[in-house]
């Protein structure tokens, strides 16, 4: 029993002194030969990952390359990348078909950069062998220093290379390597019927679509056999009002700079006849000319259409006199769309305007002619305003009195 305590106690001391001993050897710090050894052997470093270690000849299988590089704010390598792209690196006999690089992920000291690749290998002469993915020298340099960044020389790493194991497509006896057909009597009879009801379905959506083709079809035939009759189309009546205005509006202003004549007079009558047709529904003469043609007195010369531009000539025979006898033949009544403020002008200065073309040669009250045709341009354009397409769809409404008659509401 006492010789048992003491190998006891002689080994417990004995584990002691040597513990202690393994604990100062190792927190002492490493020299700087070491040190700086570290720092040139692991500024980068890389390693493969497939996923398959078993591939067949011709079998496409994927590759990851990953590498961590050093990168602080006094030392950072500088890998030259272009060794690694897809189109570039040579891992021979490997065939790369296609790769990509996914985006650095920075953890301090170290940044990881990853490229992805996807590789083949062709040939009948590595059944059952090991090949492995080559070493592969990528360049490299170091940079040091803060705000003024020193470059090192050039450092070469080399690839770590990766073993796969390449598996026969064949049995050991087999005389070829040709692949056998995988077609069945199934499959074919499943594309027969798919061609089949392509065949049909294309068919069907055919009708539909010629449906529309054969109506338009009938369309242009009657528009071809109607074209005997050709109806010219008339310039819209805001448009006419519109020249109007502008011819008005030209005269007032030749005859601020030379004064009143009667041949300016009968210049500004014929725009007051167009509109005192229009707004009693009088017809307008309308005619389509070519460039040269002239103009002759009492017409209005006016241009339209957006793409092609034609020149028209306008004229009307109104009166005066004529808006008096039309009125006196409707009782007095004017027509729904022309009201009393627009009729009184318009014969106010056709009634002035005749006196200075057909009356005998006087002195002309300039004044009293300007604020009649003022008054005139602006029954002009109301009448313009009143031939906008929501003016006529609210004097379209029916009125209440003509809805609502005194008759319905008698006892």
């Amino acid at each position: 029993m006492i010789r048992t305590s003491r190998r006891t106690c002689l080994a417990l001391v004995l584990a002691v002194c040597v513990g202690w001993g393994a604990t100062a050897a190792w927190a002492q710090p490493p020299t700087r030969n070491a040190r700086a050894d570290g720092v040139e052997t692991s500024a980068m470093s890389c390693w493969w990952e497939a996923d398959k270690r078993a591939v067949r000849v011709g079998e496409p299988f994927g590759l990851v390359l990953t590498c961590r590089v050093m990168e602080t704010d006094r030392v950072r390598v500088v890998p030259n990348l272009t060794e690694l792209e897809p189109t570039s690196i040579q891992l021979t006999p490997f065939e790369v078909l296609e790769g990509s690089r996914h985006e650095d992920i920075v953890v301090t000291p170290w940044r990881y950069l990853q490229y992805q690749y996807t590789a083949r290998l062709l040939g009948d002469e590595f059944f059952g062998r090991d090949v492995a993915i080559p070493a592969t020298n990528v360049t490299f340099r170091i940079q040091t220093g803060g705000a003024e960044t020193v470059e090192g020389t050039e450092h070469r790493y080399v690839l770590p290379s990766m073993p796969v194991r390449i598996l026969s497509l064949l049995p050991a006896q087999a005389a070829d390597i040709r692949d056998p057909t995988v077609d069945t009597f199934g499959d074919l009879e499943a594309r027969r019927f798919r061609a089949n009801m392509e065949v049909v379905t294309s068919a069907i959506f055919f009708g539909f679509a010629a449906i529309p083709a054969i109506v338009a079809a009938l369309r242009v035939r009657e528009r071809f056999r109607k074209r005997d009759l050709v109806v010219e189309q008339t310039v819209p009546a805001r448009t006419v009002l519109d020249a109007c205005v502008r011819e008005i509006e030209r005269a007032r202003a030749d005859a601020l700079r030379d004064g009143w004549t009667s041949s300016l007079a009968g210049r500004a009558l014929a725009p007051f006849r167009v509109a005192g047709a229009i707004a009693l529904k009088q017809p307008v003469t309308q005619t389509i000319v070519t460039g040269d043609a002239p103009i002759r007195e009492g017409q209005v010369m006016l241009r339209h259409g957006l793409l092609h531009r034609r020149r028209a000539l306008l004229s009307a025979s109104i009166t005066a006199e004529a808006i008096d006898r039309l009125r006196a033949a409707g009782n007095g009544t004017a027509p729904r769309d022309s009201s009393q403020d627009v009729l009184d002008p318009i014969r106010e200065a056709l009634a002035a305007l005749n006196v200075v073309r057909y009356g005998r040669v006087g002195r002309v009250d300039v004044q009293a002619l300007d604020r009649t045709l003022e008054d005139g341009c602006s029954a002009l354009r109301r009448l313009r305003m009143a031939r906008w397409w929501p003016a006529r769809a609210a004097a379209a409404l029916p009125r209440p009195a003509t809805l609502f008659g005194t008759g319905a509401w008698s006892r």
